[in-house]
């Protein structure tokens, strides 16, 4: 009984050694496993840190770089910063995005059609702005300054939208402008241009000839200048010139009467072309040597601070009020008795410091006497009594209104008479050989060596250019106007070849005021986009997709990043750039500046992370099964020694029997 329960834990022992062995085995092949997952998860890592990938190079405004992964769409969108790149591949033709096919086809090999499907349209504000100065309003074009004061403004014959069709032409619609570049390189123009030039140069020379003769005729004109003696106009100019003021109130005379007798010789022409404002602002129309004369007229009777001769003062019954250099003075009169219609006037000077009015005082002579130059009536006031200055100023009392004139006495203010005769013979002087008439002079003129070789040009040129114009000659009276084209339309019956010059003509002096339409891209619905730069990009693609031909690039191949390097490196298609002068050209990609090769930093922190999670991993189980060997190996070694002792035990026993029993 003994021996045989020795012999079962003895074959206890041995299975569950022999169940050890095995199980030490699978844990040996599992850990062995574990430092196969360790080096492929090494590897991965190791393949993290080595892979790099291709980068593009994008710009701003400030020219600082980004990147991103380059791929087709990466390359080729649009930034008006960047290099503008293309692909081609093995036929030679350029690849494309699916829109940018799209819009190419649609457009139909019409550039601007293909532009204005990204929201770029060539055109000018220029019209725009000109409507919203001046609305439906003529165009301004220039202000002059008249020798009263007064402004001429001049002005197109047409408005901004006027202008605009002129310039961009009508005749497609029906109408009768050709357009302005159109116009200018019409042959009526040419011919135009070559009459005109002809015309100009003969009147230049007609007018010298005139001009000479007018001028010695007003030269001709002599008056008496007070103090001075018979002076001619020419010497009344010289005086001017002169700079010499002592004498300007003889002068000025002197020049108004000369001007007088030039008028009454019926030589000025007597067309009302002149326009006259009074001071009350009223217009009215003159001829020349009368608009002279008012503007002398109201040049007298001047001082310092006024232009005015006559003034309206305030009036309150038998009291009026003149403020003259800051001095009010206070004129009352009295009837000397009822119905007499005769009145003794008071005379009041106001008190700065009390505001009241005191009486002016008077001389021993009875004269009155203050700061200030008035006299009223039959009374003088002078300037401290001194004689050779002083303004003479007669109160007209009215039912509704008292009107004070003004009278120069003894030279004063010889200063304003000068300035204002120096102004207005600089303007005579300048003026007056237009303002006469040349018909009035060709008699005179014959006695000129050159006149009428002169004047025979002229008219030839003239009735060449009026036929031009009109169809027929305009007469010798209407010449001087040849070349105003609003005279022309104004008085009718142009010709039809007519209409190309009036046409630049009336841009022409337009341009010369406001400049030239500038015109540029702009960018639908993003005026402050560069639209020229996006222009001209769109415009070099769509030149080489109509020069080479095109593929379309499936959108999923031009989003990949792998597609595009394997492509590249490949040599499936090959890299093209624009250069300054925007032509394409094939470049290597390899020697493309905005193309970088990079480590992938966003794959290297995800696989160090998965091989710090994988490895911690790995080496938690290496543990659990090194304790698992550990803890089998412990139990073998307990195991096999209870075998071997059960063993001895029991070899003993037998040996025992064998000898019991031999």
């Amino acid at each position: 009984m003994g021996m045989a329960a020795s012999q079962a834990r003895l074959l206890s022992i041995t299975t569950r050694m022999s169940d050890n062995e095995l199980r030490s085995q699978l844990i040996n092949n599992q850990k062995m496993r574990l430092a196969t997952e360790s080096s492929q998860v090494s590897e991965n890592y190791i393949n993290a840190l080595n892979e790099a990938q291709y980068m593009f190079t994008n710009y701003d405004e400030n020219n600082k770089a980004s990147y991103q992964k380059l791929t087709f769409n990466s390359m080729t969108a649009y930034n008006e910063y960047n290099n503008q790149y293309g692909i081609s591949n093995a036929s030679g033709q350029i690849l494309v995005s699916e829109t940018d096919g799209k819009r190419f086809e649609e457009a139909d090999g019409d550039l601007e059609t293909f532009l204005k499907s990204y929201g770029l349209e060539y055109r000018t504000s220029y019209f725009e702005e000109l409507e919203n100065l001046y609305g439906t309003d003529a165009i301004k074009l220039n202000t002059e300054n008249n020798i009263d004061g007064t402004t001429t403004t001049n002005y197109s014959r047409y408005n901004a939208a006027e202008i605009q069709e002129i310039y961009e032409g009508n005749q497609e619609d029906g109408g009768v402008h050709a357009g302005y570049e159109n116009s200018m390189m019409s042959t009526a123009y040419n011919s135009y241009l070559k009459l005109e030039d002809t015309y100009l140069t003969a009147k230049e020379n007609y007018d010298k000839v005139m001009e000479d003769v007018m001028r010695e005729y007003a030269n001709g004109f002599s008056v008496n200048v007070d103090g001075v003696g018979q002076q001619t106009y020419e010497q009344i100019l010289n005086y001017v010139r002169g700079e010499d003021t002592s004498k300007g109130i003889a002068y000025f005379y002197a020049f108004q009467e000369l001007v007088s007798k030039m008028d009454d010789q019926d030589k000025f022409y007597k067309d009302a072309n002149y326009e006259y404002v009074d001071m009350n602002g009223a217009v009215s129309y003159l001829s020349f040597g009368a608009y002279i004369d008012k503007m002398l007229e109201d040049c007298k009777y001047v001082n310092d601070t006024t232009k005015r001769y006559t003034t309206e003062v305030d009036y309150d019954g038998d009291v009026a009020y003149l403020d003259l250099n800051g001095d009010v003075v206070r004129v009352t009169r009295e009837e000397t008795s009822p119905g007499s219609g005769t009145y003794n006037y008071t005379y009041e000077l106001v008190d700065d410091e009390t505001g009241t009015y005191e009486p002016v005082p008077q001389d021993e002579d009875g004269e009155h006497i203050w700061d200030g130059n008035i006299q009223s009536g039959n009374i003088n006031f002078y300037d401290d009594g001194v004689n050779t200055e002083n303004i003479k100023f007669n109160f007209t009392w009215g039912n509704d209104k008292i009107t004070v004139t003004e009278t120069l006495l003894n030279g004063h203010n010889q200063d304003v008479y000068f300035n204002n005769l120096k102004n207005i013979i600089e303007y005579f002087d300048d003026a007056m050989v237009n303002a006469f008439d040349p018909s009035q002079f060709n008699d005179v003129a014959q006695g000129s060596a050159n006149f009428q070789q002169y004047y025979n040009d002229y008219v030839a040129a003239s009735q060449a250019l009026s036929q031009f114009i009109f169809g027929t000659d305009v007469g010798f009276d209407n010449y001087a106007n040849l070349s105003d084209y609003k005279w022309a339309l104004d008085r009718g019956g142009t010709t039809a070849d007519y209409q190309n010059v009036a046409d630049v003509k009336a841009i022409d002096e337009v341009f010369n005021v406001y400049g030239e339409p500038k015109y540029a891209y702009i960018k639908e619905g993003d005026g402050d986009a560069n639209a020229d730069a996006e222009a001209e990009w769109y415009t070099n693609l769509f030149n080489r997709m109509t020069s080479g031909g095109y593929k379309v690039i499936e959108n999923g191949l031009a989003s990949s990043a792998e597609w595009m390097r394997y492509a590249l490196e490949s040599g499936l298609v090959k890299m093209e750039q624009v250069d300054k002068d925007n032509n394409w050209s094939t470049i290597t990609f390899t020697s493309c500046s905005d193309i970088t090769e990079q480590t992938n930093d966003v794959a290297v922190t995800i696989a160090e992370a998965e091989y710090n999670k994988a490895m911690n991993k790995i080496e938690n189980k290496d543990k659990v099964y090194d304790m698992e060997l550990k803890n089998i190996d412990t139990e073998h070694t307990a195991l096999q020694t209870e075998y071997d002792s059960i063993k001895s035990a029991l070899d003993k026993n037998v040996e025992r029997n064998f000898k019991l029993y031999s």
